[in-house]
C-alpha cells in the first residue's frame, strides 16, 4: 500500500507552487512599499507579508493571496507606520553616526576610538534590526498598543538569544546568497527573508503563549 499517495511528482508541484506564491509575495511587498512612497509604506508591506506568509506555511489562504495582503496591508497601515516610526529614527541615527566616524580625517582622531565606535554602531545596527524584525511578526500576530509593541520589541531579542542569532544568522546567509544569485532578488528577494524571520520569531511568540 502507498503511503505517499502523491508521489514525488505531487510534491513537486506542491513546491512550484509554494515557490510561485513566495514570488507573488515578493511582488505584492514591493507594490505595497512603493505605495507608501517606501518611508510610510516597507513596514506595513513587511506585515502585510508576513500574515499571508504565515497563512501559507499553515497550508491556508493560497487562494486568495492578494485580497488578505491587501486587506492586512489597509488594516494596519497607520498603527504600523506608528510602530515602524522608532526603527526608522534609530537607523537614521546608526547611519550619521557611523557616517561621521568614517568620514573623519585620517589624523582627526585615535584610530582605536573609531574602531570601538565602528563596532559599538554595528552592535547597535544588528539590534535595531532583529528588533524591527520581531515588530513585524508582533503586528502580523497581534494588535497591541505601539508602547507594548515596542517594549516586546526591544525585549524580546534580548531574552531570547539564540533567537536572536537565527534570525541574524539567516539574514546575513540570506545576503551573501542573494549577492552571488542577483537574479533571486527580484524574485524572492524580501519575501524568503520574511518568511524565515516571521518563523522563527512567530515560534518564540508561540512559546511565550504556552508558557502564560
Amino acid at each position: 500500500m502507498d503511503d505517499n499517495p502523491i508521489g514525488w511528482a505531487g510534491r513537486l508541484m506542491e513546491w512550484l507552487q509554494f515557490g510561485t506564491r513566495l514570488v507573488l509575495v515578493n511582488i505584492l511587498f514591493v507594490a505595497g512599499a512603493l505605495a507608501g512612497l517606501v518611508l510610510f509604506g516597507l513596514f506595513p508591506a513587511a506585515v502585510a507579508a508576513t500574515t499571508v506568509l504565515a497563512r501559507l506555511r499553515a497550508g491556508a489562504g493560497g487562494d486568495h493571496l492578494v485580497r488578505d495582503f491587501i486587506t492586512a496591508y489597509r488594516a494596519q497601515f497607520l498603527h504600523v507606520n506608528r510602530v515602524g516610526s522608532v526603527f526608522w529614527l534609530a537607523g537614521v541615527v546608526l547611519f550619521l553616526n557611523a557616517h561621521s566616524v568614517l568620514g573623519r580625517p585620517a589624523g582627526g582622531s585615535v584610530p582605536a576610538l573609531e574602531a570601538v565606535l565602528l563596532v559599538l554602531s554595528a552592535a547597535a545596527g544588528a539590534g535595531n534590526l532583529a528588533a524591527a524584525a520581531t515588530a513585524v511578526a508582533i503586528c502580523s500576530r497581534y494588535r497591541d498598543t505601539v508602547y507594548r509593541t515596542w517594549r516586546l520589541a526591544f525585549v524580546l531579542p534580548l531574552v531570547a538569544p539564540l533567537m536572536s542569532i537565527s534570525l541574524l544568522a539567516s539574514l546575513v546567509a540570506l545576503t551573501v546568497v542573494f549577492s552571488g544569485l542577483n537574479v533571486l532578488v527580484p524574485l524572492i528577494g524580501a519575501s524568503v527573508p520574511l518568511l524565515l524571520s516571521g518563523w522563527l520569531v512567530g515560534r518564540r511568540l508561540g512559546t511565550l503563549e504556552t508558557a502564560a
